[in-house]
């Protein structure tokens, strides 16, 4: 019996695809390059505002959702003991974008059904922590 289609299913496929790109964004945001010292001499003892500075960037609000969603995802992930071979198994297909999922399956190696089903646990976990499901 196959699983019913999900209209967000797409959705969440995206947004797993994107956040390698969302991440770099975050932690551009989040490295100082220079803040201004506010003492007034130069290397003066005050410290500067850099976690003023650092709070005030973030990302959009829908695209620091779809991050935390993907990243919560992962920690979760990393806690299974097969963890390693699930994220290797996304990163191969929905980041790098080098193999499908059974070229993947072959890689780890694993069967092509536990590979799918690696897949789909985290697109699920993804939409769980997103919100489109209860």
């Amino acid at each position: 019996m196959s699983r019913p289609r999900y209209d967000w299913w797409g959705y969440v496929k995206g947004m797993i695809r994107r956040y390698p790109r969302l991440k770099e964004r975050y932690r551009d945001l989040h490295t100082v390059s220079g803040v201004a010292d506010y003492s007034g001499i130069p290397h003066g003892t005050e410290p500067s505002r850099t976690t003023e500075a650092i709070a005030i960037k973030e990302l959009p609000t829908n695209a620091q959702r779809e991050y935390e969603a993907v990243r919560r995802a992962i920690a979760m992930t990393e806690r299974y003991k097969d963890g390693r071979d699930r994220l290797a198994i996304i990163k191969m297909v929905l980041w790098d974008g080098q193999y499908t999922l059974s070229g993947a399956a072959l890689r780890i190696p694993c069967s092509y059904r536990t590979a799918r089903r690696y897949h789909s646990d985290f697109i699920f976990m993804v939409a769980k922590n997103y919100g489109l499901l209860d």
